[in-house]
């Protein structure tokens, strides 16, 4: 081992001799500056690596990284760039989760995604509530690959669609032999291992005895559990739903956040985000869209937790891997 190490620092003497001075003390005068930009904040770390296009998290410390380790290409996270809608795909080697399919004009890209991941069909769909740009793109995706379970909240009569895409929706349900479950509070649902560790779903919403005007706060909210990393997916939940979630006692801190209603300023409370405290949050929203998602009020509430703040209007398809331990996340299809 000596050997070693003194046939690496000759090979670095002869590195310096070839290199002129000034140069030496360019690379030296940079890497010190750089150092201290992101010491005193006026650089982030985190948008050096976003830049990069792959970022490696700890919780609650974060690090930089390099390729994804074979570990952590078990679990995956997708949020899938629909434009103004969500569709969030999650997979283990034996599992795999499909939450939403934004619109109709989406409905081929998520089609295309899931197909891209080996899936032939799909073990639960959730359709977290019946807004056009969370199921338009579902009547396709359940065409083509079904699914052995499909959770939606239970919506009292008044609330029940009465849209084409509704429609669709459940002829599409019905044409492939498919039933809906309606999602329960506390429902655990196992997803198989990933690195040899368990991974399970837990549905945390619609909140049980729940009622509310707006359709959003019926959507259906889940949080997914593998090793130390845990992931909040709440649909198009607002303050009046994070609010009974809350109440309801159960375990909302985690590791990561699907942001709520695209950034939208009546989602993700200052109490939501103090109990559910996010390391890394992603954003599903359409470029340029016409609801200013996401709000400026709500990127400064993100901010107090995390530098860590992923968009699908800036970055496309975001993917977030784990081992369990860390989040490695990469960017674009």
């Amino acid at each position: 081992m000596a050997k070693r190490r003194s046939a690496e620092e000759k090979a670095l003497k002869r590195l310096l001799k070839m290199l002129p001075a000034s140069v030496i003390i360019l690379i030296i005068c940079v890497g010190i500056c750089f150092g201290a930009l992101v010491e005193t904040g006026v650089i982030k770390l985190s948008d050096v690596q976003n830049a990069l296009g792959f970022t490696v998290f700890d919780k609650p410390s974060q690090s930089s990284g390099g390729n994804i380790p074979d570990s952590a290409k078990d679990f995956g996270v997708f949020v899938i760039d629909v434009g103004q809608g969500d569709s969030i795909l999650i997979t283990t080697p034996t599992k795999s989760v499909l939450i939403d399919a934004g619109e109709k004009e989406s409905a081929a890209a998520v089609t295309e995604f899931i197909r891209s991941k080996g899936i032939i069909r799909l073990d639960y769909i959730i359709a977290t509530h019946p807004h056009s740009d969370h199921i338009g793109g579902m009547a396709d995706v359940i065409n083509e690959f079904g699914a052995d379970k499909i959770i939606v909240p239970k919506l009292p009569d008044n609330m029940v669609p009465t849209t084409k895409t509704y429609e669709n929706f459940l002829n599409a349900v019905k044409n492939k032999g498919c039933k809906l479950t309606a999602a329960k509070e506390g429902t655990v649902y196992d997803l198989g291992t990933a690195n040899g560790k368990n991974v399970k779903m837990t549905i945390l919403a619609p909140v049980k005895g729940a009622e509310y005007d707006d359709l959003n706060d019926y959507s259906v909210c889940a949080r997914i559990d593998m090793g130390k990393i845990s992931w909040l997916l709440t649909g198009d939940l607002s303050k009046d739903g994070e609010k009974d979630l809350i109440n309801s006692g159960q375990d909302i801190d985690v590791t990561a956040y699907k942001v709520g209603h695209h950034g939208s300023a009546t989602s993700s409370s200052a109490a939501f985000l103090k109990e559910i405290t996010p390391k890394l949050c992603v954003i599903s929203c359409g470029e340029g869209n016409s609801y200013g998602h996401p709000a400026d009020s709500t990127m400064k509430r993100l901010e107090q937790y995390t530098s860590s703040i992923y968009r699908t209007d800036l970055s496309s398809t975001v993917s977030v891997y784990s081992d369990g331990e860390k989040l490695y996340v990469s960017k674009g299809k």
